[in-house]
């Protein structure tokens, strides 16, 4: 704005007015002034203050971004997460490109509170709204015509998007996400029977979703020996999409699918994310998607039916390990999975993946006939239970050795032997639920069942370790089955030290244990793999079965028979040997046998000084 002067020939009063200058870059005057010859006066506290400050806000960001950028290289030189871009970063952005979208500052949060939930000015027909609605839900939505209240539409694949991830920010290098993709896509991806990758190039999948990639990229770090340090990076990147996506109702498969694969091999995320991602497919209605494959036999359907399946099995794997209540209660015995796999589309890693639907099935009625373990013993009545299941699980296994493929390209002989690791786990499952609640010697009608678990629990451990397709298979395997491989020799030390000849010596005990370790030693992989993370506890739990003195023997005495405290009496004060994060006594030892959740067991508390390590790089790991 500048002030003119306008005079008359006969009166020397000025009149004095404000008009908007077109001001040129030379300066003063202005064109306006100009054409109508007028003297043009600019007013120093608009323009040139205006243009004073924005050089020196200009100034401050440049110096602010060369500080980030600096202590951006420093926390990726000492492995640590990368920060996130700076806020004023999104605002130059706005201003370089007039296509951006603006930012959402609190203010416009603060309209759309004031403003209430959005409603559909027009909302789609469906043929639902002929009929009386069959949930409650529909009526209310009729009544109010809130989005939140009906279940979001899918968004479009195949949209063409500029990549913008953490890669194309420079977080880690081309190069190593490259690596890490063809290492998921050639090997891994064959352990979750083909349904994580529906891309061939790195390049596809960053262009399709940036979450699938951050847990693709993730789940393969966790395995490669090389990249420790680009592990913490990813997962960063994954946790943060993860927590951005809470919110919104809306999902596509591969956001399904993500959250599938961080399910099954992320053990520090796996609870959270799977509830989360069940919730969220149930919304969208993936849960349906399994007969809609039958009907309609639709690439959609079928992947929605696969992804179903997976966190199916993720969901029991969980309820499993932590003692709690499976999310799916649907009764997967009545799923019509033999006409899914008699359908045109059905492929050999259906067979595989139905297999595994089957077998949760089973196991989840293991699981509610005993529930909860609340330290008291099984009733008598129980052993004829177990004997049914028994068979049920020998059928299972005689089923599919002869359905499932011999080979795999990605992961050889993996499947059908697999399947037979995963028989063994089943029955240890089953078996060691006659330990619940014994301080003394196995009631003689639980023998047979005690036997048949230090059994299976043995026949484990000579699979992983002497088995070629099995032994290198625990690089690429979910963690459910590494978990339960750290509860399988808990179990079989626990035993040896209880019962002694009875079911396993100590020395047999010791024995499979110290080939276990060993087999771990040899294998490359992440340094936060678990079966990495287990090493060390496995190597204390061998000190406590060969004890050398009468010091050991009595730390023993006090971890294993305690004094009416299920065995941890003073164990305060051997706290160093088998050290718990919160600082609790490691309830490991606990003389109540059952799974609960792995006698009260993490994995990861297995290495200590590594799990400690972790927590210091990750800051916002979640607490299980």
């Amino acid at each position: 704005m500048s002030k003119r002067s306008r005079g008359n020939s006969n009166h020397e009063v000025p009149e004095a007015s404000f008009i908007k200058c077109l001001m040129d870059d030379a300066g003063p005057p202005c064109r306006r002034c100009i054409d109508k010859k007028l003297s043009c006066v600019v007013s120093k506290n608009l323009q040139t203050i205006i243009d004073e400050k924005t050089e020196l806000s200009e100034a401050v960001l440049a110096d602010l971004e060369f500080l980030h950028s600096a202590v951006k290289e420093m926390r990726s030189a000492a492995g640590m997460p990368d920060l996130p871009p700076l806020r004023t970063s999104f605002l130059s952005e706005g201003r370089d490109s007039s296509t951006s979208q603006p930012p959402i500052t609190n203010f416009q949060y603060a309209l759309d509170e004031v403003n209430g939930p959005s409603c559909d000015n027009s909302p789609k027909l469906t043929p639902e709204d002929d009929r009386l609605p069959h949930a409650p839900i529909h009526s209310l939505y009729a009544l109010t015509k809130m989005r939140a209240l009906r279940s979001p539409e899918n968004p479009k694949d195949g949209q063409n998007k500029p990549i913008d991830d953490f890669i194309s920010r420079g977080s880690i290098q081309q190069a190593d996400a490259e690596r890490l993709f063809a290492l998921y896509r050639d090997r891994l991806d064959g352990f979750i029977y083909s349904i994580g990758c529906r891309y061939q190039s790195l390049d596809e999948l960053r262009r399709k979703s940036s979450i699938l990639s951050a847990a693709t990229l993730t789940v393969a770090a966790l395995h490669d020996p090389d990249a420790d340090k680009v592990y913490g990076i990813c997962s960063s990147e994954l946790r943060r999409l993860t927590e951005k996506s809470m919110l919104q109702r809306s999902g596509d498969r591969d956001y399904f699918r993500a959250l599938s694969i961080a399910s099954y091999w992320l053990s520090d995320l796996s609870w959270t994310l799977s509830g989360h991602a069940i919730r969220r497919a149930t919304e969208c209605n993936v849960h349906n998607s399994f007969s809609r494959a039958i009907k309609e036999q639709t690439e959609d359907a079928i992947d929605y039916a696969r992804i179903w399946s997976i966190l199916f099995i993720c969901d029991q794997h969980l309820a499993i390990l932590y003692d709690r209540p499976a999310i799916i209660q649907d009764e997967w015995s009545t799923q019509d999975w033999e006409g899914f796999l008699q359908a045109p589309f059905a492929t050999a890693q259906d067979e595989r993946l139905m297999s595994q639907v089957e077998l949760m099935g089973v196991v989840r009625s293991i699981r509610q006939l005993f529930g909860p373990d609340k330290g008291e013993a099984i009733p008598r009545v129980y052993a004829s239970q177990i004997g049914h299941y028994n068979r049920q699980l020998d059928q299972w296994i005689a089923k599919w050795t002869t359905r499932l493929p011999e080979q795999h390209p990605a992961i050889g002989g993996f499947p059908r032997k697999g399947a037979l690791l995963h028989f063994h786990f089943a029955q240890l499952y089953l078996f060691s639920h006659v330990f619940r609640g014994q301080s003394d010697a196995i009631p003689s009608h639980f023998l047979d069942s005690a036997s048949m678990a230090v059994t299976a629990a043995s026949a484990i451990i000579d699979m992983l370790v002497t088995d070629p397709d099995i032994s290198s298979g625990i690089v690429g395997m979910p963690s459910y089955l590494i978990s339960m491989t750290a509860f399988c020799c808990m179990f079989l030390a626990k035993v040896a030290h209880k019962y002694g000849d009875n079911l396993i010596r100590r020395d047999q005990a010791r024995d499979k244990i110290t080939q276990l370790i060993e087999h771990l030693r040899s294998l490359s992989m992440g340094k936060w793999h678990l079966a990495s993370l287990m090493i060390g506890g496995l190597e204390k739990v061998l000190t406590l079965l060969a004890p050398t003195n009468g010091v050991d023997d009595a730390i023993l005495d006090v971890i294993l028979n305690g004094d009416g405290n299920h065995g941890f009496g003073d164990a305060m004060s051997v706290e160093h040997m088998l050290p718990r994060v919160d600082g609790n006594p490691c309830p490991t030892w606990d003389t109540t046998f059952g799974l609960s959740p792995i006698f009260g067991f993490d994995p990861a508390y297995l290495d200590v000084d590594g799990y400690l390590q972790s927590i210091a790089m990750f800051p916002n790991g979640e607490s299980q």
